[in-house]
């Protein structure tokens, strides 16, 4: 069976580091392959990569650093991360020893063939996550750095304009851990937008217009402390429910590797603030990026499980084989249904998926070959669905090694 995909995707890769590093900071870099931002065309069942553009980003965060804009064909990419120099090719810890980005990277794709950097905008110390608003007129930019951890910007004929920089009062950076705002996602209609607050936590704000300027007010109270892990979020896309994955790594230095089954979470969106948990649902280990169909009806999670594990951690269970899960969605109550077991495929730190402009395709990423410690390359699997539940077809697509987000473009 081959893929009916509908759409375009893009697919980040970082070729920095191997899906390994992440338990013994090996890197494994190939000299000459770099990060890479590859478009992918899928016409009439046949995927193939129309381009491919080096860009630098980076794993290390959640799958939230790209956007697209559909009135401008422009894509908006965080470099959450930068590449370590040349010459190191292994670390004590991925997490503290690559540096820090510093910027956004507009790309403009009116040709798909030749893809062209238009901007680059310098906006401070680690970045996290980007998205775009309805009309295509603001950014959001979820940061860590302190005093300034969302970024709004204004844009005009789709390039950053004026940047607005906020503090959000609940981080507290003595408290030390893993703190600041760690994705964004903004409301398919409104100018509302949804952030990860100290990977725990769910906030909401709305952005006003304040004659030249602009503000946030966040609406309510934060959902505190609803995961072990947030990650990544997405909106349904009726915007009456917020989803959001939860890895469930606890804070222990093994907290990746002897974790329990991750969560999705629906949250019931309230524009008077009294937002709760609508549902939520066991899912497989380590769900890390997940998509909502266009229709509503669909959630998958890609669940990691542990193949991110070097094979020295031999003794721990479930690192061979990733798998998805097929989630219903109520439209109306925000219920959470899984169907059927999980689905098991081939390959190492799978990141990331997204659904085809008709709800019934899916692509996914894939890092790399698993244990394969000088990879050249990752993948896209494509899959489909029919009557609930999930078929892998025959159709992939090569990329450059380390792909690891995803995102469907028109």
């Amino acid at each position: 069976m081959s893929s009916k995909f509908e759409g375009g995707i893009l697919a980040a890769s970082d070729a920095d580091m191997v899906a390994s590093a992440y338990g013994d900071g090996v890197l494994g870099k190939i000299k000459g392959i770099e990060d890479t931002l590859t478009f992918i065309t899928n016409v009439g069942g046949t995927s193939k990569i129309q381009s491919t553009i080096a860009m630098s980003n980076s794993v290390l965060g959640w799958p939230a650093i790209m956007t697209w804009s559909k009135s401008k064909k422009y894509a908006y990419l965080v470099e959450n991360n930068a590449p370590t120099k040349a010459s190191i090719d292994q670390v004590e810890n991925v997490y503290t020893h690559f540096p820090s980005g510093k910027g956004v990277s507009v790309v403009d794709y009116a040709d798909r063939s030749n893809p062209k950097v238009v901007q680059e905008k310098s906006l401070g110390e680690t970045l996290q996550g980007v998205a775009i608003n309805a009309t295509d007129d603001l950014l959001v930019i979820a940061s860590s750095a302190k005093g300034r951890e969302i970024i709004v910007a204004t844009l005009i004929d789709g390039l950053i304009d004026q940047t607005y920089a906020f503090s959000e009062p609940e981080i507290d950076y003595t408290l030390g851990g893993d703190v600041g705002i760690k994705s964004a996602s903004f409301h398919p209609s409104e100018n509302v937008f949804a952030l990860n607050l100290n990977n725990q936590s769910i906030v909401f704000y709305e952005v006003i217009f304040n004659g030249e300027n602009i503000k946030i007010q966040k609406i309510g109270s934060s959902l505190k402390e609803i995961c072990t892990r947030c990650t990544v979020g997405n909106w349904h896309p009726k915007g009456k429910y917020f989803l959001t994955t939860d890895v469930n790594w606890s804070g222990s230095k093994l907290g990746y590797a002897f974790n329990k089954k991750g969560k999705l979470l629906s949250i019931a969106f309230d524009q008077n603030g009294n937002h709760k948990i609508a549902s939520k649902i066991s899912v497989g280990l380590s769900p890390e990026g997940f998509d909502i169909s266009p229709n509503g009806q669909y959630a998958v999670t890609v669940n990691m499980r542990r193949t991110y594990l070097p094979q020295k951690f031999w003794f721990i269970a479930k690192r061979k084989t990733p798998t998805l899960s097929l989630i219903k969605i109520d439209s109306n109550t925000g219920k959470l249904t899984q169907l059927g077991e999980e689905y098991g495929f081939a390959g190492a730190l799978p990141e990331d998926a997204i659904f085809d402009k008709e709800s019934n395709s899916l692509a996914v990423a894939v890092f790399h070959e698993i244990y394969d410690m000088k990879p050249r390359v990752g993948w896209v699997d494509f899959w489909e669905i029919k009557d609930d539940k999930l078929y892998k077809t025959a159709s992939q697509v090569k990329v450059t090694r380390g792909v690891h987000t995803l995102h469907l473009i028109d």
